[in-house]
């Protein structure tokens, strides 16, 4: 049994060591086949499925939101969006705001009243200088429903509001309080104020909310939001963007910033724009390339 044990120590050693030599030998042929593959071509890298957005995916919205009981004039809001530089500006602008088209001088509200969506849309291309690319008009039922995609705010509520809690530090405000808020009818400076408190309120909800939450689910609320809404926007146009939208959701921090539309309240019950409005958003709606690395 000793002897039998002692040969197969012998044979066993020859063929671990082929072995061995087998692998070195196999190892030396791969890494002469790769440094000589190297010294032609260098490794290229792998292409990135980042398609960063474009000049052309830059858009201005026009925003109404339009409670159907009248207790309330219409809420308009203008959002400019700029996927590549991952930004968002809004602006809210007072309904009884004065503008003047084909000689006729009337508030926002009542060009819309009169003329609807695209008499409202001259209007404010007259007076502001802003052309929207498309609008969308909401009930109470849609605008609720894109407040809770954005799952709310919290927010400084100005104090001595009936219906809210009565308090200097922010607050959590739901969809129905977020609009209860947008159509207060009693704000001391009337509809100037209010447009200022919306594009404020507003413009935290947008900072407030979980980016990639939003980008993922944006196509199945699309399709929800789309019936909810009378809207110019088709699914064409939301297929030509939607990547440049989840680009800027994606990758953006604090996306959202809005100017004020600043005037002055007449005695009649009328605002006129102040002219430096234009200035304050130019540098929004100059279509100029993003610096590098932003």
């Amino acid at each position: 049994m000793a002897k039998k044990k002692k040969k197969n120590g012998h044979v066993a050693i020859p063929f671990l060591l082929a072995f061995l030599l087998g692998i070195v030998c196999i190892g030396g042929v791969a890494a002469f086949i790769f440094s000589k593959i190297s010294d032609k071509e260098e490794l290229r890298p792998m292409a990135s499925s980042i398609v960063k957005p474009t000049e052309a995916d830059n858009m201005t919205l026009l925003f109404v939101l339009d409670e159907p009981d009248g207790t309330c004039p219409v809420t308009i809001l203008v959002a400019r969006v700029l996927p590549s530089d991952k930004k968002m500006m809004l602006v809210s602008l007072p309904s009884n705001m004065l503008a003047a088209v084909d000689g006729k001088q009337q508030s926002l509200s009542q060009f819309y009243r009169s003329g609807g969506i695209s008499m409202l849309e001259r209007a404010i291309e007259s007076e502001a200088g802003i052309t929207a690319d498309r609008y969308i008009i909401l009930g109470s039922e849609g605008f609720q429903k894109i407040c809770n995609i954005y799952a709310g705010v919290y927010y400084t509520v100005p104090t001595g509001l009936k219906g809210f809690t009565d308090s200097s530090d922010p607050q959590y405000l739901g969809p129905g309080q977020i609009e209860k808020l947008l159509t207060y009818p009693a704000y001391e400076r009337g509809e100037s104020e209010r447009s200022t408190k919306t594009a404020d309120l507003l413009c935290d909800m947008i900072n407030q909310t979980d980016y990639e939450r939003i980008a993922a689910s944006m196509d199945s609320n699309f399709k929800i939001l789309v019936n909810m809404m009378d809207t110019d926007i088709t699914s064409i146009d939301y297929g030509d963007h939607k990547e440049a939208l989840k680009y800027m959701y994606k990758y953006g921090n604090k996306i959202c910033t809005f100017r004020i539309a600043v005037g002055t309240d007449t005695e009649d019950g009328y605002f006129i724009l102040g002219s430096s409005f234009k200035d304050t958003v130019a540098d929004y709606f100059t279509d100029a390339p993003a610096a590098e690395g932003e």
